[in-house]
């Protein structure tokens, strides 16, 4: 992966520190909204029916906070949005949940990705100098570059930060790189709508079932990366 240039790090830096400023202010103000459900849910004397049902008492206001949260988490490295996702899941049920993961985690991804094209458009990506990640690496040789940007994005290990600026070194277009977004992130976005829904109803089974499919879709994205790895390794000899 190609290293970025010590200008563009120390912009990114200091829009990372306004990222985290900006989600923890989201936060304070989902928090000052909510105050009274959150501390009522956590009292055991409560009716606990009656208090799920006024817990996922959300509107419209709610649901875009906790989106533009996703999309702020999901675009600063140093934050993870997988907590917030699961919130979603919790707040709004597995359906909704997923819409508001999906639309958060690709904006969060798609600024990322508009912020290396715009400040990035003139350096020489054909010029490596560091490979921090030895899966992406291989993914950037792939022949099919959606694919690979596709698993980039699937693939939990690999900081979506990398795939971003790997999609901008591709030379692909912006279009092309947000669609390989939505679709990479849907994997990950399924798992903590329906699990946090889940957790918030006690329900093992479908926590159970919603893993299983993550497992099985990574598991065979790494196999397709591997079978393509492979043959172009029996091609090469």
């Amino acid at each position: 992966m190609t290293e970025l240039h010590i200008r563009h790090r120390k912009l990114l830096y200091c829009l990372s520190g306004l990222g985290i400023v900006l989600a923890a202010v989201l936060i304070y103000i989902i928090f000052k909204n909510n105050e009274a459900q959150y501390l009522q849910f956590l009292d055991p004397k409560h009716d606990k029916s009656v208090l799920m049902h006024t817990f996922r008492d959300r509107g419209p206001k709610d649901a875009l906070l906790l989106i533009l949260l996703t999309a702020v988490t999901s675009a600063v490295p140093a934050l993870s949005s997988s907590v917030i996702c699961i919130f979603n899941g919790v707040c709004f049920g597995p359906v909704i949940g997923l819409l508001m993961n999906i639309t958060g985690n690709s904006l969060g991804n798609a600024l990322v990705a508009g912020f290396f094209t715009k400040f990035d458009e003139n350096h020489d990506f054909n010029k490596e100098t560091k490979h921090p990640n030895r899966i992406l690496e291989r993914l950037a040789h792939f022949k099919n570059k959606m694919v690979a940007l596709i698993l980039g994005y699937m693939i939990p290990i690999i900081p979506s930060f990398l795939v971003n600026y790997m999609g901008v070194r591709l030379k692909m277009d912006f279009r092309k790189q947000f669609l390989c977004i939505v679709i990479g992130v849907l994997p990950t976005s399924f798992l903590y709508a329906f699990g946090g829904d889940a957790i918030f109803k006690g329900n093992d089974l479908r926590l159970i079932v919603s893993a299983l499919c993550i497992i099985l879709l990574v598991v065979g994205g790494v196999t397709f990366y591997r079978k393509k790895h492979d043959a172009k390794k029996l091609i090469n000899v």
